[in-house]
């Protein structure tokens, strides 16, 4: 009896047929390619240039909930903030610019890139007007900083996918499962 208890035990240890992989399955995905130093340097100018965008954007919102009260004195400060606010993102942005080379980059991802060094050039451009004239006139100030940093959103959403891996199919075909 202990012989067949031990028969049946190696039986069941024993490999049936082992069903055949696919070959396309078996290959792991591909490792995320490191960064280049000029990549890097890249990457870090846009860091320095997105905190001066978070405060422009601060100012813009503040003239924004200011122009719905009607009150003429916070609309006033709210201009006065949004000059500082200019005046600081400026220091911001031209410290960040220098460091983006869109030459970093090749092919389609050079041109998303340099479209996105573009719309913070054309920022930069208008943040000495800022300074000087938001204090006086916060709201048409506010509006045509609102559409330049609008234009800034969408080349730096475009930059985002353009560095953003592939996704993978998550839809297996019958020859894959």
């Amino acid at each position: 009896m202990l012989a067949t208890v031990i028969v049946v035990l190696a039986a069941a240890a024993a490999p049936f047929s082992v069903p055949v992989q696919d070959s396309i399955a078996a290959i792991p995905p591909a490792a995320p390619v490191s960064p280049t130093p000029e990549q890097l340097r890249y990457i870090q100018g846009l860091r320095s240039v997105a905190r001066g965008a978070a405060q422009l954007r601060d100012g813009i919102d503040r003239v924004s909930r200011t122009q719905q009260t009607r009150d003429s004195l916070r609309q006033k400060q709210a201009g006065r903030r949004l000059a500082g606010l200019c005046a600081t993102a400026r220091s911001f942005m031209s410290s960040g610019r220098p460091r983006m080379q869109p030459s970093a980059y090749a092919d389609s991802t050079r041109i998303v890139a340099r479209q996105l060094v573009v719309r913070i050039d054309s920022v930069l451009k208008f943040l000495p007007t800022c300074e000087t004239t938001a204090g006086r006139k916060p709201a048409p100030v506010a509006e045509d900083l609102l559409k330049r940093m609008q234009a800034y959103e969408v080349a730096l959403a475009a930059f985002r996918t353009a560095l953003a891996p592939p996704k993978q199919d998550s839809i297996k075909t019958p020859s894959q499962q």
